[in-house]
């Protein structure tokens, strides 16, 4: 039987890798995973492991691994990290078969694992008739339980292996974005704040305002500062263009017994201090009293008080339209789909927006389901043990066997300007 080869470039933090690689090698499957910093070192099998030469260019290095190992898959856990995009450039013009991995869509039970794209980069249909004509899920939603603590704990040993091993595997703190220590400077600083102050007269506030006959709730979810969502799927970049955006909407749009709630993203770590920015442009638009920003509160108690919900292109939006709430999305979203959320403009939703369709809702899960999302989840053992299976077998099923190395064309040797452009972005300086 031909053997089949996959490389993975980056993965969930933890077990996770070491799991799915031992599954797919007991079917048959030659696995690897290109090792980037010392986390990466200490998650990956040494069997397993590709070394990453810094003396060339991340591209160069791919195409050579490709090549020398006949590579047919290429997985990210991601796709805006720029070392994901070369990689997934490079797969693509090499005709390879591209897998992404992210936290699901229907959370917390599922993962993704989609083809080409997730999110805003996604190739899933927005077409209602295509939608419908999916398939319904032959297996039932198996539920575990759903711990944060195995997720940061996964993370703090990722990093203090990277930290700790950086004078031999060289890493570039700021690759996630803001430094790991800024990071965890702002995370400390947040969760200190949410162990000493109380939400509860606020919550109660929202309940005084539903308890009014006719007047609507309306929540806002901010996202993650400098989430790829922000930057690569949406007009704004930056959560503070799209709480200005909101905010001053809703007070020339809304009526005047509309109450508006922001929810703070739960990682949220504070570099872009919104809630101060939040009570500036309060007070600038006469909303005391009409608006709150919640740092604390979850958001199943908040989407249990909420009439309709405003979003970027969270996955909070999507449970917020499975649970029947009109949603507004206004960045790229892949389940922006007519009949789920509201199409027209922002300052019309404040006045009309009708619930997302029942049916549509079921078809749209059922889509989901058949295309991309797998039952499980990546940090917990009871999780594991549902997923691994399952997505050992779907990334066999869509590898394309070879029992030769795949050609490397002169132009691609040669490379070209896109691969290359975008694999100087990728490039991690020793420091």
């Amino acid at each position: 039987m031909a053997t089949k080869r996959i490389l993975f470039i980056g993965a969930p933090f933890g077990h996770f890798f070491r799991e799915l690689a031992a599954t797919l090698e007991s079917q048959g499957a030659e696995v690897y995973r290109v090792v980037l910093e010392g986390g990466d070192w200490v998650e990956t099998p040494a069997r397993n492991r590709i070394m990453l030469d810094r003396s060339i260019s991340w591209a160069r290095f791919l195409r050579e691994v490709i090549r020398s190992r006949a590579i047919q898959t290429v997985v990210t856990y991601n796709d805006t990290l720029p070392r994901n995009r070369t990689a997934l450039a490079i797969a693509k013009r090499l005709g390879l078969t591209r897998l992404v991995l992210e936290n699901g869509y229907l959370r917390p039970h599922h993962v993704t694992l989609a083809q080409n794209g997730v999110n805003g980069n996604s190739e899933l249909s927005c077409d209602p008739s295509v939608i419908s004509e999916a398939p319904k899920p032959q297996k039932v939603c198996q539920e575990f339980p759903v711990r944060m603590r195995p997720h940061v704990v996964n993370t703090m040993r990722h990093f203090f292996w990277s930290i700790l091993l950086k004078p031999i595997l060289p890493y570039n703190s700021h690759y996630y974005g803001d430094s790991i220590a800024r990071q965890g400077i702002g995370y400390f600083s947040e969760y200190s704040w949410r162990l000493w102050h109380d939400e509860s007269a606020l919550l109660a506030k929202i309940d005084a305002h539903k308890a009014k006959r006719g007047a609507r709730v309306y929540l806002v979810l901010m996202q993650k500062p400098g989430d790829g969502q922000i930057r690569f799927h949406s007009p704004f970049g930056t959560n503070k263009r799209f709480l200005e955006e909101v905010l001053t909407s809703f007070a020339k749009n809304a009526p005047k017994d509309a109450f508006l709630v922001v929810k703070q993203h739960p990682l949220d770590y504070g570099i872009e201090r919104l809630q101060q920015c939040f009570e500036t442009l309060a007070g600038e638009l006469n909303l005391e009293g009409r608006a709150v920003y919640m740092r604390k509160a979850g958001i199943a108690g908040l989407m249990d008080r909420t009439d309709c919900l405003v979003t970027i292109n969270s996955t909070g939006g999507l449970q917020g339209v499975m649970n029947g709430i009109p949603v507004k999305c206004l960045g790229k979203a892949v389940y922006d789909v007519e009949g789920l959320t509201f199409q027209g403009p922002l300052a019309e939703f404040w006045s009309k927006a009708p619930k997302p369709d029942p049916k549509m809702i079921r078809f749209y899960r059922n889509y989901l389901l058949s295309t991309c999302q797998l039952n499980g989840g990546f940090h917990t053992p009871e999780s594991l043990a549902i997923l691994i299976p399952e997505m050992a077998q779907r990334i066999l099923s869509l590898t394309e066997a070879s029992t030769i190395p795949s050609p490397v064309s002169q132009g691609v040797r040669d490379g070209n300007a896109e691969i290359d452009s975008l694999a100087h972005e990728a490039l991690v300086p020793a420091e």
